[in-house]
Parts: C-alpha cells; sequence; structure tokens
C-alpha cells in the first residue's frame, strides 16, 4: 500500500513530546519547526516542500493534531468535537427525531450501545453519544485513527469545564483494534446495535463532494472490503445492523434489508436478526 503521508511537522513547543509520540506511532519522520503567521497557500507548500514530496503531512500546532494538504490547494482537516458545527448539531439538529436516531433504534426509554466500526472522524458517534448512546468507535486506518485519538484528548481537556460536553465524551470510546477485532472482544456481550459507514466512491457526475471527504477518500481511498465487513456483522448475535449508504446506490452485494430509512443524500439500510442469529 502506498503511504499518503511520511512526516509529521510539529510548530507547537509544548506538544513536541505528544507529536513525536505520534510519528512514532505511525512510523513517519518528525521535524520541529517554526511556522509563520499569514503563510500564504503558495508560501505555506514552500516553506515544507523540503520536508516532503507528499501531497500532504501531519501538523501539530497549536490548535492539535491536523491533516495539512498541501497539494493542489491547502487544506487543513481535524477532528473537533468542540466546533460551532458539532454544537449546532448537538443541539439544534433534531435530537431523538434525526434519521440517524430513528436507524439504530434509540427511543425515549432505549439508548443501546453501539459499535461504530468505521468511525473515521467520529461525527456520527460524536451525535449518538450526545443522545445518550455508548458507542465503542473502531477505525483501522492509521492516519485517520489518530486524527480521532487527537481530537478525542483536546475535547477532554475542554470538557473539563463544561459538564454536559464531559458526560458525552465519557459514553464515547476509542477502541483499540480494527472492526474484526471490535466484533470479537468482549464488548459484544453489551451491544445492541452494529453501525457502519465504510466509505465509498464519488463518481465525478456528481455534485462536487465535501473538501473533508475528499480528504479522507485519499486517505483511505474506497473500502473494498465492504462485503465482508457487513457478512462479519451479520454472522454476530447483534440484533440491529445499520449501513449508511448514498441514497440512490444499491444495497452492499446486493443484500435486502429489513427495511430503510431515506433522507436527501443518504439512506440507512436496517438488518434485523433474531439473537439465534
Amino acid at each position: 500500500m502506498t503511504r499518503p503521508i511520511d512526516t509529521l511537522i510539529c510548530v507547537d513547543k509544548a506538544n513536541k513530546d505528544l507529536a513525536k509520540a505520534y510519528a512514532e506511532t505511525l512510523s513517519i519522520a518528525f521535524f520541529e519547526t517554526e511556522l509563520s503567521d499569514g503563510l500564504s497557500s503558495k508560501a505555506f507548500e514552500k516553506s515544507l516542500a523540503e520536508k516532503t514530496s507528499k501531497n500532504c503531512v501531519m501538523l501539530m500546532d497549536e490548535g492539535g493534531l491536523h491533516l495539512q494538504i498541501l497539494r493542489p490547494s491547502v487544506l487543513k482537516i481535524q477532528v473537533d468535537f468542540t466546533s460551532s458545527q458539532m454544537k449546532y448539531r448537538r443541539l439544534k439538529g433534531g435530537g431523538r427525531n434525526q434519521l440517524i436516531a430513528k436507524a439504530v433504534g434509540l427511543k425515549s426509554n432505549l439508548s443501546p450501545v453501539v459499535l461504530d466500526a468505521t468511525a473515521g472522524l467520529g461525527k456520527d458517534a460524536f451525535v449518538l453519544a450526545s443522545l445518550g448512546c455508548h458507542v465503542y468507535m473502531a477505525e483501522r486506518n492509521p492516519w485517520v485513527r489518530i486524527l480521532l485519538e487527537d481530537g478525542l484528548r483536546r475535547a477532554s481537556l475542554v470538557a473539563e469545564n463544561m459538564p454536559d460536553l464531559k458526560s458525552i465524551l465519557e459514553r464515547l470510546e476509542l477502541f483499540e483494534g480494527d472492526a474484526k477485532g471490535l466484533f470479537e472482544s468482549q464488548v459484544m456481550e453489551t451491544a445492541g446495535v452494529i453501525y457502519l459507514d465504510p466509505m465509498f466512491p464519488h463518481p465525478e457526475k456528481r455534485a462536487l463532494v465535501k473538501k473533508e471527504m475528499q480528504a479522507l477518500q485519499y486517505l483511505i481511498g474506497e473500502d473494498e472490503d465492504t462485503e465482508d465487513l457487513l457478512n462479519m456483522a451479520l454472522s454476530t448475535k447483534v440484533k440491529r445492523i445499520v449501513v449508511k449508504r448514498p441514497r440512490t446506490e444499491e444495497g452492499i452485494a446486493f443484500r435486502k434489508a429489513s427495511y430503510e430509512l431515506e433522507g436527501k443524500r443518504n439512506r440507512y439500510d436496517i438488518y434485523l436478526q433474531s439473537c439465534e442469529s
């Protein structure tokens, strides 16, 4: 597999040791340098050109760890559970009436334990945790996982003065292994839902994909083992399997879901199975 990133650059002296540890975890080069304020896109790319020939780097600055796209345009991708976007989604996103809540079977008296086996940047997991679910997240891509890990770290620091956020984070856990390891772990004993949101291709004929999703596709590519992942989930004794798909796409391997919930852009395929499955 071609490595999309070979360098982590730290411009934050306070978190130098943490950044170095991240670089060691990813087995990539580590550099510490200073970053001037107000760099233009071209100047920024030039300042890092001697450090890497890749299109992006991991960058640790005062705002934490993020993926820094250098070419074709400068773009920053970061997990930020305290952003205004996430706050709006948490407070005004529709609560248990929103589609994802209905998909996982949330009810006034039921907040199931959810296994998010393809966590990505953790947005769906955070929403479910904010609605009362305990969510175990697994993310096998090392670049995305380390972004998620740092996002949880920074959110925990902020949450010391925010009781509501702290309670949400206490319901979010990042699992050490991948989906297979998650399905074979002890957390399966309490799991009520398996949630899958595999990466899917975006044909050029579609409307422009969000830049954040483009960056994730660059790092992850398409999940080519999506069918295996669904079969693995269906082989467990978890009663409810939820698969997030593009609204107009076929189901995975044309498997018929028990029922579907359709939104403007996405669709949730819900597979219900008995305890004896």
